[in-house]
Parts: C-alpha cells; structure tokens; sequence
C-alpha cells in the first residue's frame, strides 16, 4: 500500500535539503561549496593575514572597514595600499563617515594623491538628515577575487593592545576565504561602492562559478542592508531549529525583543544557550543597559559569561558543532535592522570546532554571571571580581566609533561657544550639518508650534510614567508593593 504522503517523515536527504533551502530564503545567501576558511584570532593575527595579501595584488584591492584610524596601525595600511596603487594596482577604499570622523582629511588626501580611490559612505546631507544614522559597519578585504575576509576587526592600534595586568589581548576575530564564496564578499563591496559613485568596473565583480575550488568547506555570505534584516531572519530560523548547544560571542548585547524571546524559548527548551560579553566595555553605557538585562535570559536558563581582557569585540556563534558566523553584525537594533553588514556562515564540523576551541579559550578568561539572592530580591551578580584596571590599556585607542566622542564634544563646545580651538575641516562639516538641523527644527517649530508642542508633551510624559515605574519596582524588586498599591510586581527587566 502506497504510504500516505502527508504523515511520511522526509529522508535525510530531502530533510538537508529543506534546511538549506530555508536559510538561503532567510538570508538571500546561496550555499558555496569548495571553500578554504582560515580563523584568524586578534588584530596581530588578523592584520598579518591581509597586509600578506595586500602585497600581493596584482589586479585590485577592495577594502571596506567602519574604522580606520589615523595611527600607527592606520598608517600601515595606508602605505601597504599606496604601495600596490604605485605598482598600477586598482586600490578601492570604502569607510564609514561616522566611524572615521576623528580621521583627519589630510590622510584620506594623501591617499588619493598616492592612487588610492577612497569613498566615505552616508555623509550626512540636509535633503536627508536622519539618513546619516545608517552605517556602513561593515569589516572586509577582496584580493584580486582570489582571496577575502570579513570579521570584527576594524583598522587601529586598539586592536594590538594586551593588558599588562592580565596579559589578556583586546579580543576580535575574522575569517580568510579563498573559493567560490570570495564573489559574494566582493558583491557586497560592489553594492556599496555602486551607492557611493561612479560603478565598480565589470572586470572587478568575479562571478562565483569562475572562482576554481580551493578546499572542501561550505559557506554563505550573508549581505546585510539597512531594512532588510537577513541577519535577524536567520538568526530567527537558527534558534528555531537548534538542538544541543549555541554559543554567542557578542560585544554590544542590546538584543532585540523578538531574538531575546527566541533565545530565551531556546534556553528554555533544554539547549546549552551561552552568552560571552565584554566585563569592561568600550562603550560603557551599552556595557551597563546589556547588564540591565541579564536577569531575564538568566531565568530562562541563558548562561552569560564577562570576559577579562580589555574588550572582546567579536561577533560570532556556533551551534550544534556544524553551524558557525563570523562577521560584523552585532545582536543589537542597528546592527540587525539598519546598518551595512556582513557575516560569514559556515556550515562545515571541522571550523566549527575550531570556533567552539575558541569561545572554550575565552570563556576560561570569563567568569560567569549567576542569579543570587538577597535582602533586596534576587539579582544577577558575577561569580567573581574583574581586574578592570586593564581598562586604562586602551586610553586612546578604543574602537567601534567611541573615539568620535572627543570629536562631538568639541564641536558642540565651539559650536556654542566664541572660543574654543578651531575645528578641523571634518569637523566643520560636522557643525554645519548639526546648526542647519538645528536651524531647521527651530524654524519649523516656530511655524507649526502646535505640532512640536504635541509629540514633545507626549514623550515627556511617557517616559516620565515609565521612569516612576521603573523606580517603584527598583525599590520593591522581590515583588512586594506598598499598602493600597496595585498587583504584586516582578521586577524591572530591559529588552532592547
């Protein structure tokens, strides 16, 4: 009798094949086959990695990185790219305008002077000021479509430093691709130059098929743009469908509402879900809103972990020992929602294992973050100091954009001030661009007061209301209300 084909379980083959087919779906990222993946682990290693392969370029160079600092790190790329543009190499630059905005315009001058092309993405414009909050996070370097890489690393002396109370390294990884796979990374390159000017060239955009095989792993590269969310819906899918363990490396935990109802279902469905995130962020204020929110994935069953060193600033998972991300995107809105990403995923057991070795290594840099209970309710407390004397290892050079903090502040300061130094050029359009707002916003209040005056009373009030609820449940956490107030509360959780 012929089996009814609405209760028949697929075989192993149709079900891999439905797994596949719902990824690529998810993420708009084919699956490339014939793929040789190298991890590389901190800066050094990382830096050694693309400064060899920049050397030896024959054809071109495409770099995109959010940070490049005017440093000694900065200053060797620069000479690396001047270098191959001198030989007539075809040296492409993309960078993030807000991620560079402390980098002097003499550096990106003297580049072009030596070659290089170079392009700033999503300066700020008065037709579209609100556009200049989508940035170009993206990390990546393509070698003549023969070789690539995508990671956490940007380009800064912050990524070498290692504590000298603790000898820990400020913590980062990336991935070198060699194979077909190196297409998808340079199309990414090639959408976001094509934004930003005249074309890429049709003989600098190689096509996964003319790409030859150079090892035996699989790999997607998911591209990620502002609105479209590939990231996320993967995630999404991932979460869904694992069964044993997944492990995060994440540097600015803020993890949407709807990834932080999935992992916490995860956790609570029996699977090893563990967070590792830095104990002394380079950021410091999403260092404290990611602790706000640790207890509610803690009762789910989430394990967290502080890492030790200076800052981990990675941004990887692996799942199951066959699924791994290597790549820019952080677990946080702008990341997942409105920025220019790019993630690796590989689905091969050998680097996955290799990724697992590594989140083991850190974690026994890490303590654990655990619920205790005390006179005040129960709290998420560390299972032990940190030595966070190591913060002051990175004075200066810290990245992820916190170094254009120095630049706000002064042009806010001789924007409002007759004195103050004066602003250096990047600066200068920084003002303009921040008065003209300002200008603008004042003008249109005064001739539509109503309309300002509204949406003002509104978010005064509400988040007022929430500010006297947040501190009615702060000083009652254990549930306990005063007498003649309402329902027994659960105290204060933050999902961002």
């Amino acid at each position: 009798m012929e089996p009814d084909k609405r209760t028949s379980s697929p075989d192993p083959a149709s079900r891999g094949g439905r797994l596949d087919r719902a990824l690529a779906r998810a993420s708009d990222a084919p699956l490339r086959e014939d793929n040789r993946l190298g991890l590389l682990k901190n800066g050094s290693h990382t830096y050694d990695d693309w400064l060899a392969a920049i050397s030896r370029a024959e054809r071109w160079v495409h770099l995109d990185n959010y940070i490049i600092r005017y440093d000694d790190t900065g200053r060797r790329f620069a000479e690396a790219l001047a270098a191959k543009a001198a030989e007539g190499v075809r040296v492409r630059v993309l960078h993030d305008w807000f991620g560079c905005l402390d980098v002097p315009r003499s550096f990106w001058e003297d580049l072009r002077g030596a070659g290089v092309e170079v392009r700033a993405v999503n300066p700020p414009t008065l037709g579209a000021p609100l556009g200049a909050i989508r940035r170009d996070h993206r990390k990546l370097l393509v070698v003549d479509g023969e070789y690539a890489s995508t990671g956490g690393v940007c380009i800064g002396d912050g990524w070498l430093v290692v504590s000298p109370e603790t000898g820990l390294p400020y913590r980062d990884t990336a991935v070198s691709v060699r194979g077909p796979a190196v297409a998808d990374i340079d199309r990414a390159f090639a959408g976001l130059w094509d934004e930003t000017g005249e074309a890429l060239p049709a003989d600098e955009r190689p096509a996964a098929d003319d790409i030859p095989a150079a090892g035996e792993q699989t790999a997607r590269v998911v591209i990620q743009e502002p609105r479209r969310m590939r990231t996320l819906r993967m995630l999404e899918l991932l979460t869904a469908g694992v069964q044993e363990r997944l492990w995060i490396t994440d540097a600015y935990f803020l993890s949407m509402p709807i990834l932080t109802q999935a992992l916490m279902a995860t956790a609570r469905d029996g699977v090893d879900v563990r967070v590792l995130v830095p104990a002394t962020n380079d950021i410091r204020w999403i260092g404290a809103a990611s602790r706000a929110g640790y207890r509610q994935f803690l009762e789910a069953g989430v394990r967290i972990f502080e890492y030790g060193g200076p800052m981990i600033h990675a941004k990887t998972l692996v799942a199951d020992g066959w699924f791994s991300k290597v790549g820019s995107t952080n677990l946080n809105f702008a990341s997942l929602a409105s920025n220019w990403e790019i993630d690796l995923v590989s689905e091969d057991p050998a680097f996955a294992a290799q990724m697992e070795r590594l989140f083991e290594d850190d974690l026994s840099n890490a303590r654990e973050i655990r619920l205790v209970s005390t006179r005040r309710g129960v709290r998420a407390e560390p299972s032990g100091p940190i030595d966070a004397s190591n913060r002051g290892a990175r004075r200066g050079v810290v990245g992820s954009g916190s170094g254009s903090a120095p630049t706000l502040a002064r042009v806010g300061s001789v924007a409002l001030q007759k004195g103050g130094a004066p602003l250096e050029a990047h600066e200068q359009a920084l003002a303009a661009a921040a008065s003209g707002a300002l200008l603008g916003a004042s003008l249109f209040g005064m001739r539509f007061p109503r309309l300002v005056a509204w949406p003002l009373t509104a978010t005064g009030a509400f988040f007022g209301g929430l500010g006297l609820v947040r501190a009615a449940r702060s000083a009652f956490p254990d549930g306990s209300t005063p007498r003649g107030s309402g329902p027994r509360g659960s105290g204060p959780t933050m999902t961002a």
